[in-house]
């Protein structure tokens, strides 16, 4: 009997708190918070600098086995 006593308590509670949550935002008095979009840098070295890169397929050893996986390494480069 107990536990029933407490799951109908947390239940009522449960509904209680979306209830003021789906209130809460009906509300066109509450204020809407503006999201920022995420900062972007641009790198833009000097023009004698050119970006080289190689890349290849490389085994990680995996708990449901190996497994084949692309990788890149970039870097900076004189011309």
């Amino acid at each position: 009997m107990r536990i029933s006593i407490m799951g109908l308590a947390v239940l009522a509670l449960a509904i209680a708190g979306v209830a003021g949550s789906a209130a809460a935002q009906d509300d066109p008095a509450r204020p809407r918070i503006q999201r920022r979009v995420p900062l972007r840098v641009e790198v833009t070295p000097s023009r004698r600098l050119v970006r080289e890169c190689a890349d290849a397929l490389v085994i990680e050893r995996r708990y449901a086995g190996d497994t084949i996986v692309p990788r890149t390494r970039c870097w900076w480069a004189l011309r």
